[in-house]
Parts: structure tokens; sequence; C-alpha cells
């Protein structure tokens, strides 16, 4: 079960958007914007938190799950949980240099919401083996923080991440929750009727029963930041 859902988060390959290198300047322009995150992020070296997560998703039953996270740059996460552990590890911690180093981006819109410029970004893949090759980011003007990313529809799945921020040591904005939410498309019977041409009957019941909606919300709480979290917490074991 843990590795569908895996799939169905982060491990599905969307196309490349051709397009989106054929406006150098919206580019540049974009990525000053994603420079101003990359900045606003760049005094945090490490953290430690809690991070509580709850699962709920169809054809899924997941107790709630309590654990400590460990993360330091770029991007290294480590788990300390008693029990069982399940949450998407690719978004649950956001370093904005990663999107950066990895994504092209091109200005999509920008509007004012709640008194603050919210600028809409669309991300594309620099290199093919990057396995989230599009998304939508959106990025606010105040502390440039990132509010929400979606992917682009791929096989009638989406997936959207909502972020909220809490400020820690009176100097970092970190998150607080972030909400992931699996959604279907119109597409969603035209496609598996798709993959079940394709692939035969041996695979075609295994696709109807992956879940196709759901959300997975996660807390954060007790931050310790920039503690010096030595690199040997990360290696395998």
């Amino acid at each position: 079960m843990k590795k569908i859902i895996a799939a169905l988060l982060f491990l599905i390959p969307f196309p490349a958007n051709p397009a989106s290198a054929k406006k150098p300047v919206m580019i540049s322009e974009a990525d000053s914007l994603l420079s101003k995150a990359v900045e606003a992020f760049g005094d945090v070296s490490d953290f430690t938190v809690t991070i509580d997560a709850e699962v709920n998703m169809e054809q899924v039953q997941v107790p709630n799950m309590h654990a400590t996270m460990y993360f330091k740059k770029p991007d290294k996460i480590h788990f300390d949980s008693k029990g069982f552990l399940f949450v998407p590890r690719d978004g649950i911690i956001l370093n904005p240099a990663v999107l950066s180093d990895r994504y092209n981006a091109s200005l999509v819109q920008s509007e004012m919401a709640q008194g603050r410029m919210v600028y809409k970004l669309q991300l594309a893949a620099k290199e093919t083996k990057t396995k989230l090759r599009q998304m939508y980011v959106w990025l606010e003007s105040v502390n440039w923080t990132i509010l929400k990313i979606e992917t682009i529809p791929y096989e009638g799945r989406t997936l959207t991440m909502d972020f909220s921020y809490e400020l820690v040591q009176e100097k970092f904005w970190l998150p607080s929750k972030i909400v992931f939410t699996l959604g279907s498309t119109g597409e969603r019977e035209k496609s598996s009727e798709i993959l079940d041409s394709q692939q035969g009957n041996q695979f075609g019941n295994t696709r109807r029963s992956m879940p196709w909606n759901g959300s997975v919300t996660i807390a954060y709480s007790d931050y310790k930041v920039n503690t010096g979290i030595d690199d040997s917490l990360f290696e395998k074991k």
C-alpha cells in the first residue's frame, strides 16, 4: 500500500512543457521572484520538528502518525518514529533553492489577495530524470513563502499542496501545516479504461484499486532551528 500511495503522490511522470522555454523575459522575471523565496529561506541550515500526520484517503486506512523529523540543507531528511510512519517525503519540507536548481520558471499571473501580491509560477523540470516534471507554484510577496503547489493534471490525477506558516524564534517563517490533496479530473474514467486496455487484465484490477481522492494533513510543532545536526544522522541504516 505504501508503494501505491507514493506512486500516486510523486512518482507520476509529468510531460515537459516546451512552451515555457519560448518566453525568456517571463522566465527571467519568474526566476527573480523565485530567488526571493530562496533568500528568505537562506538563514535556515537545519531544524528539528515534531510532526503529526493524518491520512484520509479512499480505500486506505492509516492511523494517525507522530514522529520527530530532522532536516538539513539542501534536502536531507530523517524521521524518528516508534510506530508506522507514512508521509509523502517529497514536499514535506520545501527548500526553494531545490526548486530553483531543478526547474525553469515562467510567470503565469499576479494578483492581490488579502493585502499582498501573489504570483503564480509554472515550473518545468530542467532534466528528464526529475520525477515531478511540471507544477504550478503560488508565491506571496510579504514573507516570500510558497502558499500552494499544484501539479498539472496527468492521467486524470492532480496533487495539491497547501501551506500554512508560523514565525519561529521571531526570525524564520516555517510551515505549521501542509495539506496534500489528491484529486481526480474528468479524465478519471477515460484514463482508467486506456490503462486497462494497454496493460491487460493482469494490471487492470490494480489500477482500479488505486485511490483517486483523499488528503494527508501534516501539522508541525516545537521547532528547533540551526542546532548543527550531524550528517551521520541521515546515513541509511
